[in-house]
C-alpha cells in the first residue's frame, strides 16, 4: 500500500515497515552527524588527576569503601565510556545526566549514563560557581572546594550560562551543524520515500 509520510515518528516507522534498505541507509547518515558530538564530549572529561582525590575512584579508601559511600566516585574512563550515541526512542525523561519534569521521546541521542559524568556535568548549574546551596557537609567551604576543581562554569570567554560541560558542551560548540545534518537526513529520506510512495498517510506524529 503507498504511503505518504511527514512526521519524525511516522518516517521511522514507516521506513521500517516499507523500505528498510532506506531506513539503515538513513540511520547510517545520522550516525556520522552525530558520533562527532559523543567524541568531542568524552575528550572534555578530566583525568582523574584534576579532580579532588576523595571524589575519584582510585583514592585512599580502596574498593570496599566504595560499596558504602553514597556520593558517586568520579573516573574518568567511565564517564568516557558512559557517554554513548543511541538510535531508538528515550523517554526516560533523563539525558546528559538532567531530569526533567516532562517526559520525552527522543529518536537520536547522545547520553551522559555515568553518575560520576553526569555530576562533572552539570555541577553549579543550580548552586553557582562556589556550590554552596544547601551545603549539607561539616567543612562549609565543600562546595567552593569542590566547584574549584572543576572546569570553571560557565567557560572563560562565554557570555551565555553554561548547561554543562561534556555533552552540552561538545553540542553548543557545534553551532547546530550535527542538527542540521540530522534533519538534512530526514528531509532527504522523507523525500526520497515520498516520491515513490503516494496517496495515503501512514503514522504522523508530531
Amino acid at each position: 500500500m503507498p504511503v505518504n509520510i511527514t512526521g519524525v515518528a511516522g518516517t521511522l516507522k514507516a521506513l521500517r515497515k516499507v523500505d528498510p534498505d532506506l531506513a539503515k541507509q538513513m540511520n547510517k547518515q545520522i550516525k556520522n552527524a552525530m558520533l562527532p558530538i559523543r567524541d568531542k564530549a568524552r575528550s572534555y572529561a578530566p583525568a582523574n588527576s584534576a579532580m579532588l582525590s576523595n571524589w575519584t575512584k582510585a583514592d585512599v579508601f580502596g574498593p570496599q569503601s566504595r560499596k558504602y559511600r553514597a556520593f558517586p566516585k568520579y573516573d574518568q574512563s567511565e564517564v568516557q565510556a558512559g557517554i554513548v550515541y543511541r538510535q531508538g526512542s528515550n523517554n526516560s525523561g533523563e539525558i546528559a545526566g538532567a531530569k526533567f519534569r516532562r517526559r520525552f521521546q527522543l529518536a537520536y541521542y547522545v547520553s551522559n549514563n555515568s553518575a560520576g559524568g553526569s555530576i562533572y556535568e552539570t555541577s553549579g548549574r543550580k548552586s553557582g560557581p562556589n556550590g554552596n546551596r544547601n551545603v549539607k557537609s561539616l567543612n562549609p567551604n565543600a562546595g567552593q572546594q569542590f566547584m574549584e576543581r572543576l572546569n570553571p562554569y560557565p567557560l572563560v570567554g562565554s557570555s551565555q550560562p553554561m548547561q554543562g560541560r561534556l555533552i552540552y558542551r561538545a553540542w553548543a560548540e557545534d553551532q547546530g551543524r550535527a542538527a542540521h545534518a540530522v534533519n538534512l537526513a530526514i528531509n532527504t529520506t522523507v523525500a526520497i520515500f515520498n516520491a515513490t510512495n503516494t496517496n495515503t498517510t501512514f503514522g504522523l506524529a508530531a
